[in-house]
C-alpha cells in the first residue's frame, strides 16, 4: 500500500477495515456523498457570504461552490445510471460533532470545513487502496467515477486553510488549526465505520 501524504496533517489514520464496510454498501455510499456535496457546496456559499469584503475570496467560494454542485450533479446521475436510489440523508454525526466544538466564529468554520475536507480525501483514498487488494472492485464503474473526486477534497481543503491565514493571521490560524486537528482525531474515533465517507 502506497503512504497516503494529506492535505493536512491529520492526528490519525482511518484503519483499513473502514474501506471495507464503506464498500459492502455501494449504493449508501454513493447516496451519502451526494448528501455531503450538496452540504459542501452550501458551506462554500455561506463562508463566501462572511468573506464579502475580500475579492478574491468571494470568487474562490463561488467556483469551489460550483465544483461541489457539479460533483453532486455527477453522484445523482451516477446512483441513476447505475440503478440506484438517493436514500435519505442520514445526517453526518461526524461533521455535526466538531461543528458543536466550535467557538471561534468565522475561524473555527473555515478550519472545520478544511479539516472535513482533508478527512475525506483519506477516505476515498482508502478506497481507491482498497480497490486495487480486490481486482472485482478495481474495475466497478462506481468506485472509478467517486474515486475521481478525491484530488478535489485536497485542493479544497488546502483553499480553506489558506483563507482562514489570510483572514487570521498565519500564526492564529495554525495555533488553532492544531487543536483542532487534535479535536478531530477524538472526534474521528468515535465514528462508528458504515458505508458513508464519515
Amino acid at each position: 500500500m502506497t503512504t497516503f501524504m494529506p492535505p493536512l496533517a491529520l492526528r490519525t489514520q482511518t484503519p483499513v477495515a473502514w474501506a471495507e464496510a464503506a464498500l459492502a454498501d455501494p449504493e449508501a455510499l454513493l447516496s451519502d456523498h451526494a448528501h455531503c456535496e450538496k452540504k459542501a457546496a452550501l458551506t462554500a456559499l455561506n463562508l463566501a457570504r462572511h468573506l464579502g469584503d475580500m475579492a478574491h475570496a468571494s470568487g474562490l467560494l463561488a467556483k469551489l461552490a460550483d465544483e461541489e454542485l457539479d460533483h453532486y450533479r455527477r453522484v445523482l446521475e451516477g446512483l441513476q445510471g447505475f440503478g440506484w436510489t438517493l436514500l435519505p440523508d442520514r445526517g453526518n454525526h461526524y461533521a455535526q460533532a466538531l461543528h458543536r466544538l466550535a467557538s471561534k466564529g468565522l475561524l473555527d468554520q473555515l478550519l472545520i470545513a478544511a479539516i472535513i475536507e482533508a478527512r475525506s480525501c483519506e477516505r476515498l483514498w482508502l478506497l481507491e487502496q482498497a480497490a486495487q487488494v480486490h481486482p472485482t472492485l478495481g474495475c466497478a464503474p462506481w468506485l472509478a467515477f467517486l474515486l475521481e473526486l478525491e484530488h478535489c477534497e485536497a485542493g479544497h481543503a488546502q483553499i480553506y486553510r489558506r483563507l482562514a491565514e489570510e483572514r487570521h493571521g498565519r500564526e492564529v490560524a495554525q495555533q488553532r488549526l492544531d487543536w483542532w486537528l487534535d479535536r478531530e482525531a477524538e472526534t474521528i474515533r468515535d465514528q462508528p465505520w458504515k458505508s458513508a465517507v464519515h
